[in-house]
């Protein structure tokens, strides 16, 4: 059972650190996604909760509105750190009405998810003068994310959402993010939503100490085969060139296709066709 409470802030904005965005907003505070490699469980030392993260959930209070001369034709992303369309947002709607804001401060929005409850604002996204929605996929392999994602949306349910965006002329993106090695099929994920995309992106599996155990028992449980590799990736202290390779060989097929991608391995970043 989660535990849902309350969390009165100032404002509902955070300056973004995030290259390309102005601004970022985070409605809720912890994501009931319990994805097994989320990188925001270190943000569950700064709340005082002492459930695990994935099982709480604060909702954000502000009663101060979104100002129109402050966020006019600013980049604002929805969310980094947590999903805005989490399953508890089907009952209190609070990134649908920050979205009303939004538009009426014309802003232009980019909202990261991993859920087709989005659909539900299609009527909003229509309206802005520019908007895009990316969807996050760690594998095309829907027995996978039950594992790895219980909470989030089925790779059918966010595919279809996918397509239903784009014939509404909504600007789409996939984020192919993490890439666990061995079991995130790159190119099936390009099959599955190269009709439904504008854009790609590629990211790797980076494995905070707080959190490395954590995904090494979930491979060592279900994927023993992989244990020599995810030991030679992330546990040996020789350097690998594993990223760099795949990473190659991602670009190359993207310029081959003509597909617009961005790869995000390590501090670096490649872009390919498009």
């Amino acid at each position: 059972m989660i535990n849902i409470a309350t969390a009165p802030v100032k404002t509902y904005l955070s300056k973004s650190k995030i290259p390309g965005f102005d601004y970022v907003i985070n409605p809720y505070i912890g994501c009931p996604h319990k994805c097994v490699y989320c990188y925001a469980e270190y943000m569950r030392k700064f709340t005082g909760h002492p459930e695990e993260w994935g099982d709480f959930l604060d909702v954000k209070t502000c009663e101060v509105p979104l100002r129109p001369a402050k966020l006019f034709r600013t980049r604002v992303m929805l969310s980094s750190v947590t999903d805005p369309y989490n399953p508890y947002e089907k009952q209190y709607e609070l990134t649908r009405r920050l979205l009303k804001q939004l538009l009426f401060c014309q802003a232009q929005v980019y909202i990261l998810t991993k859920s087709p409850l989005v659909l539900r604002d299609l009527d909003l996204l229509k309206q802005f003068p520019s908007c895009e929605v990316a969807f996050s996929y760690s594998s095309a392999d829907e027995s996978f994310r039950q594992l790895a994602e219980p909470g989030a949306g089925s790779t059918a349910d966010k595919t279809n959402a996918l397509k239903t965006l784009h014939e509404a002329s909504i600007k789409t993106a996939v984020m192919g993010a993490p890439l666990f090695p061995g079991i995130s099929d790159w190119k099936a994920l390009i099959e599955l939503t190269r009709p439904y995309t504008d854009r790609y992106g590629f990211d790797s599996l980076n494995m905070r100490p707080a959190y490395q155990r954590k995904v090494l028992t979930f491979v060592e449980k279900h994927y023993p085969q992989l244990v020599p590799l995810y030991s030679e990736i992330y546990v040996q202290e020789e350097p690998t060139d594993y990223w760099q390779k795949l990473g190659e060989e991602i670009q190359n097929y993207c310029r081959q296709e003509n597909i617009q991608a961005e790869i995000y391995f390590g501090s670096s970043r490649s872009y390919s066709g498009g």
